[in-house]
């Protein structure tokens, strides 16, 4: 064998030898390079689970937890039959003991009612209605309310019941009272304006005089007066009035939640009752020291509003199909 032939033996066997020594460099860097990737993947992956699991952590300690109930029909009740009135509809009683209900389209219902029996408007939470009475009184009511009235009055004495919250403009009359029956309180004027809230479920009764003059008695013989622009609190025996801004009082009519100082507890209660929405206080979170001054309108959505609470509150709210949760940022 030439020199040049083993030279060239020489210069092949090198080749070979850098080639593989090259292949096993870059399978070795191809390893290490997936070995890093799976590393960082699993790091990853480990801190996304966390951050979930401390974010349901997070809302397992949520303020207030809420559940969307299912949605219920206003019934007016007489002698027994029900009928069913349509959201936004107008009930008009007559002089001769019929109850004309014109919906949002203006499609008139007429109802015969009762003369022996008193009749029943039954508004569920997420609803409300509005009624006019055979004397003219007109009468709005909030969510949750149910309303007890005769289909005419008789002409020494008006008389209603009511569980619940009702705006009323009750209609002049000098020679027939108008008498208000919530609860443990009993309301009488003869011609005036005002707000009475007495849901069976709350701990007081409300009422605001917007104009006119009224007189409240309780289960207890305590007679109190009211004039324009006070309002009274009842608790059995407990009595506290004050001076307000009736506006306050007096806008869930028109769709308006007017918040002075209330606390975060009472505000989701009225939402609760006008979309219809039942809250629960975690037992771990105290509400008392979170209050609002503003204005909710109720006209929007649900999440909209809810998304006003939450920023007004510093909170972060969230809902999932009919589950609201509530928790502090």
């Amino acid at each position: 064998m030439s020199g040049k032939e083993k030279e060239e033996i020489y210069h092949t066997v090198l080749y070979e030898v850098k080639r593989y020594r090259k292949r096993r460099l870059s399978v070795w860097i191809g390893s290490a390079v997936a070995i890093f990737f799976a590393v960082i993947l699993s790091i990853v992956f480990f801190l996304h689970e966390k951050r979930d699991a401390k974010q349901q952590a997070s809302w397992e300690k949520a303020l207030v937890v809420g559940r969307t109930l299912p949605e219920e029909e206003i019934h007016l009740i007489s002698s027994g039959e029900k009928t069913t009135v349509l959201p936004q509809s107008h009930i008009g009683l007559s002089k001769d003991g019929k109850a004309v209900i014109t919906d949002s389209t203006n499609s008139k219902k007429t109802v015969s009612l009762s003369k022996k029996e008193l009749n029943t408007l039954v508004v569920p939470y997420g609803k409300r209605s509005n009624v006019t009475l055979s004397d003219g009184t007109e009468v709005w009511l909030n969510s949750g309310t149910r309303f007890v009235f005769p289909s005419e009055f008789p002409k020494t004495k008006r008389e209603v019941h009511v569980d619940g919250e009702i705006f009323i403009d009750v209609a002049h009359d000098p020679e027939s009272p108008f008498i208000v029956h919530a609860q443990d309180i009993h309301i009488s004027v003869h011609g005036t304006s005002f707000n009475i809230k007495a849901y069976q479920d709350d701990t007081k009764r409300t009422v605001v005089l917007v104009e006119g003059k009224v007189e409240i008695e309780t289960d207890f013989h305590q007679t109190i007066e009211l004039s324009p622009n006070e309002k009274i609190d009842v608790a059995g025996r407990d009595i506290s009035r004050e001076t307000v801004d009736v506006s306050e009082f007096i806008s869930w009519k028109n769709g308006i939640l007017v918040l002075k100082k209330t606390p975060l507890s009472d505000i989701l209660k009225q939402i609760g009752r006008y979309y219809n929405v039942q809250f629960e206080k975690t037992s771990n979170v105290e509400l008392g020291g979170l209050t609002y001054s503003g204005k909710l309108f109720l006209s929007e959505s649900l999440d909209s509003v809810m998304t006003s609470v939450s920023r007004f509150s510093s909170t972060v709210y969230q809902r999932e199909n009919n589950i609201i949760r509530i928790r502090k940022k």
